[in-house]
């Protein structure tokens, strides 16, 4: 079965300095383009984020026919789309996320827009009352690394779970991690959580979790994107696949040449202990760097370094999300 990363739109009620979407133009999938993807791929799992989904106006049409599919739905919000979906709706999504970048309402409304502290709390009490899992998005950057383990006791105290994504520089490197940024935030994070699952590559190598096979992007995963082009993973700069192609090629677009970019190992790495496992780190991060023949620039080898991680593995079940994206997942302690 297919893990599917979907944006319905890029458009959205924020405009946050750090976002990968395009906000020079508005795309905007339609319930059509949805049933075609669903009608030539098995489908398990479909995540909503990109832009807010509930601006789209097909919205409500398209989790509708998902829901009527039996597919198992999960949503990424700034707070904005679940305010607007009934409490019946909400229920079909298995977990939902929440952006929060910063562990304080000061510093998380200056960055996001004004409210957007309150309107996050509100929905998070709400989707718990619904039973729903609930976790805390942030996206590590250089302002907010020694952060991490503070939203993860704040998610703790409300219940919820934390998940982290590195900051990819789609239009500015301004929010780019330094090498060491990069491994004291995860050191940080972990000193003061639990981790449920850690699919960040390099991260997950030198911890010595292990079983990776490089990036999961790609493999039995894919995005699609607001405007109809398909990716391995959401942040890949361009591609030249869209839902026609995928119509055609069906799940032989595995296959294709942009997807296999996707696991493309840097000589440096071949002869290496570890690239089983990740697999030369993050291929988006290097595409987007102009880097792609390097090692992930976040490597301690590459870089004649020496780091020590550690952390305490939780039993808590896994997300949807675990195994299709980079990203990690904690519960804080």
């Amino acid at each position: 079965m297919i893990s599917l990363g979907i944006g319905l739109t890029n458009n959205c009620n924020l405009n946050c300095a750090h976002c990968y979407r395009d906000q020079d133009h508005i795309h905007n999938l339609t319930l059509r383009d949805i049933e075609r993807i669903c009608e030539n791929l098995k489908v398990g799992s479909i995540g909503f984020g990109t832009g807010e989904n509930g601006l789209n106006p097909a919205y409500f049409d398209i989790i509708e026919y998902l829901h009527s599919l039996g597919i198992k739905l999960t949503l990424a919000s700034n707070g904005y789309t679940l305010s607007i979906t009934p409490d019946e709706k909400l229920k079909y999504f298995s977990d939902v996320e929440f952006s929060v970048d910063f562990p304080d309402r000061n510093r998380q409304d200056q960055f996001r827009g004004e409210g957007n502290w309150d309107t996050i709390m509100k929905s998070v009490e709400r989707c718990r009352q619904l039973g729903l899992r609930v976790s805390f998005l942030s996206v590590l950057m250089n302002v907010n690394y020694k952060d991490q383990g503070a939203i993860a006791w704040l998610a703790a105290g409300l219940g919820v779970d934390f998940r982290i994504n590195v900051y990819q520089p789609m239009f500015t490197d301004e929010y780019m991690l330094s090498f060491d940024q990069y491994w004291e935030a995860f050191k940080i994070l972990f000193d003061q959580s639990e981790i449920i699952s850690v699919t960040e590559p390099l991260v997950n190598t030198f911890l010595g979790a292990n079983g990776l096979k490089g990036t999961p992007c790609g493999g039995s995963s894919m995005r699609v994107a607001p405007d109809g082009k398909l990716k391995s993973c959401v942040y890949w700069p361009d591609s030249n696949l869209s839902i026609d192609d995928l119509v055609v090629q069906r799940h032989a677009i595995f296959e294709s040449p942009l997807f296999k970019q996707t696991h493309h190992t840097p000589r440096f790495c071949l002869d290496c202990e570890h690239v089983k496992n990740c697999g030369g780190g993050c291929a988006a991060r290097r595409k987007l760097r102009k880097k792609f023949e390097q090692p992930d620039e976040f490597c301690p080898i590459y870089q004649g370094k020496k780091i020590e991680i550690s952390g305490q593995f939780s039993s808590a079940a896994k997300p949807l999300r675990t195994g299709s994206i980079c990203t990690t997942i904690v519960r804080g302690t």
